[in-house]
């Protein structure tokens, strides 16, 4: 019986305590993204979302918001692009 991989961030970064399914329930993303790579860019997208919504409501302006929403989603890619490769 082969072992079920979860390929969420925080076990690929060691954390054995958090599943795949455990993030799809807590971002709401379809349960089908669980134990596949695609699981990191559907979170990654809506974190994007939830970080521009905070930031704007935080008073950023429009561009401030994006512009680091955007650096957020890219150094998570970058990072787990690199954890994947290990």
């Amino acid at each position: 019986m082969s072992e079920i991989k979860n390929y969420n961030i925080f076990a690929l970064r060691g954390d054995t305590e958090v599943s795949d399914a455990e993030v799809c329930e807590s971002l709401g993303l379809n349960p089908n993204l669980a134990n596949t790579p695609e699981l990191n860019e559907a979170a990654i997208r809506k974190m994007h979302r939830e970080n521009y919504d905070g930031y704007i409501k935080q008073g950023m302006s429009d561009t401030d918001a994006l512009t680091k929403a955007d650096n957020l989603s890219s150094n998570t890619r970058k990072e787990i692009r690199n954890l994947l490769s290990k």
